[in-house]
């Protein structure tokens, strides 16, 4: 204990929360009878109080103990111990030296409070010498080599963290805890070699242990030895081949240079429970972008993704990417079907009720819509976007006077400006419906003086002129002024086909409904608007192809 003793002093003549001491103290005070009756007493009512959790009165009564004997070291630490768990570091402190000084043999319980009230302190560099000194009282308590290391290394005292740690091992010999904190030591020293070597002999000890493996490829990875990390990854393969995280890891590294092998892994990552369901989905999502374009990508998308159900069969962010793959792949029917599953599984997501709802629109199933944005209202009353979603269906189903009632509520809710002006815009069609035009106009016009760029009001704005005394000629200009902010908006483009047909220009008319139709190839409507076009034309041969065409997509 002479070394501790030292820097205890050390300590008490910089004023470290403490007093000059004298040696002195170590002495024990001899007590008369009374005296030690007297002490007794208060002792076992503190050692009482502490027992009751009253943290306050046994303070004080232990406190009494130490005046009526001075000497008592386990007054002096049950009076660290209340003051650390009040966070008193300083005064923990206090106590705890001279807990250790005025006891005459080795007490782990002192030293420790005393090391851990210097690493409270953040006084880490006293904190790993009693850790330190501690290992040499009890050279089989790993824990004092653990802490030391740790603490040592807080002060970037690696080279005696690496002592202390080499010491263990020279006692327990090769083992988990040191040889992790070595080559953490390592690492942080920027000495990869050591942290590789340190891995490899503990992985030569636990052969099967591909934990040091991975740690191994993680600095080759860290450090861009991607050759000497693809060689320890294929040694954890060889291992386990069903490691995820292994092939996950080669999957990131073949990614963008070889599809096959990349496609292997992942496959294989995604079979594998060690990687987490939400790594998986982030690993496939960039899949989505790539189907659109590559035919191949939508084939190792589908395979990827039944491997995927297969081992998630319950998990609704499964069937939520799943209707998110049929959607980049434009199979509304399929992602709908995904979806509603996903809603049997968690029937309280706003996220797959605005998919469905979202999904309803894009099959034009308006009257399935009104039902499904009715139960999201049950849901989330206080969401202005779904009044507004609902106005919009019941507009679709010519039931006007619902709309114009929904749009006022959704008003109530609307903090949003854009939910405003979507739900004035709402309400403007509503009355325009209605046969309202001088409030839709109202309202149009109150919308564009906020916003002169919203595409919803410019639309139904364009709408309004065309009814209004044929303003042809500013309809037009309305709407191709929506059109520079969403040049592919095929109601906008179809919009546009109206006006020209309306100018009684046929050619330009079908152009334009064509492109909307090209954007958008399953809605009734172009290809309605396309036979009204053919109809003025007394083409009937058109006329009838259009019909079956119309009545396939009612089917």
């Amino acid at each position: 204990m002479k070394f501790l003793t030292q820097i205890l002093f050390v300590t008490f003549l910089f004023g470290v929360g403490c007093k000059t001491v004298d040696q002195t103290q170590n002495l024990p005070q001899s007590l008369s009878y009374n005296q030690q009756k007297a002490f007794d007493k208060v002792f076992f009512d503190a050692s009482k109080q502490k027992i009751l959790n009253n943290r306050e009165k046994a303070l004080t009564l232990y406190s009494e103990a130490l005046r009526l004997n001075s000497s008592c070291h386990a007054c002096m630490y049950e009076l660290s111990v209340l003051n650390y768990e009040q966070k008193n570091y300083l005064l923990a402190l206090d106590y705890s030296q001279k807990a250790v000084l005025n006891n005459t043999e080795y007490n782990a319980w002192y030293f420790n409070l005393v090391a851990k009230s210097y690493t409270k302190l953040g006084m880490f560099a006293q904190s790993a010498a009693v850790f330190s000194e501690m290992t040499t009282y009890e050279p089989d308590e790993r824990s004092n080599y653990l802490r030391a290391a740790d603490a040592y290394s807080r002060i970037r005292s690696y080279d005696k963290a690496t002592l202390v740690l080499q010491n263990m091992q020279d006692h327990f010999g090769i083992e988990h805890a040191s040889s992790m904190k070595l080559e953490s030591i390592f690492s942080s020293m920027g000495e990869i070699e050591k942290a590789i070597e340190e891995l490899r002999r503990i992985s030569i000890k636990y052969p099967k242990k591909i934990i040091y493996l991975g740690r191994m490829s993680d600095i080759y990875l860290r450090n861009k030895q991607v050759d000497e990390a693809i060689t320890v990854l294929n040694e954890i393969i060889e291992i386990d081949s069903t490691s995820g995280k292994a092939n996950f890891a080669l999957y990131l590294i073949y990614l963008g240079k070889d599809d096959s092998k990349s496609f292997k892994y992942l496959k294989k990552s995604l079979e594998s429970d060690d990687i987490n369901l939400d790594t998986k989905l982030q690993a496939l999502s960039p899949l989505l972008k790539a189907v659109k374009s590559d035919s191949k990508k939508k084939s190792d998308l589908k395979e990827l993704s039944a491997t995927l159900l297969k081992s998630y069969p319950s998990k609704s962010e499964v069937y939520f990417f799943l209707a998110d793959m049929h959607i980049a792949l434009k199979d509304y029917k399929l992602a709908c079907i995904y979806t509603r599953k996903a809603l049997e599984r968690d029937s309280v997501s706003y996220a797959i009720w605005k998919k469905i709802i979202y999904l309803d629109e894009r099959l034009f199933d308006y009257r399935q819509q009104l039902k499904d944005v009715n139960k999201a209202l049950y849901l989330f009353p206080n969401i202005a976007r779904l009044y507004f979603i609902k106005s919009k269906a019941l507009i679709e189903l010519s039931e006007y006077e619902s709309a114009l009632k929904t749009t006022n509520e959704g008003l109530d809710f609307a903090v949003d400006q854009s939910d405003k002006t979507d739900l004035m815009v709402a309400k403007g069609q509503s009355y325009f419906k209605l046969g309202q035009y001088k409030k839709s106009s109202q309202l149009l016009n109150a919308v564009l003086s906020i916003d002169p760029n919203h595409i919803l009001g410019l639309s139904a704005y364009s709408h309004l002129l065309i009814i209004q005394g044929g303003q042809l000629d500013k309809a037009l200009n309305t709407i191709e002024k929506a059109l520079i902010f969403q040049p592919k908006n095929p109601d906008l483009i179809a919009t546009k086909a109206e006006i020209w047909f309306l100018k009684k220009n046929t050619t330009k008319a079908l152009s334009f409904i064509d492109n909307a139709i090209l954007i958008n190839p399953n809605n009734k409507k172009y290809y309605q608007q396309k036979k009204v076009i053919y109809e003025s034309m007394g083409n009937q041969m058109m006329v009838e192809q259009l019909d079956l065409k119309i009545k396939d997509l009612h089917e």
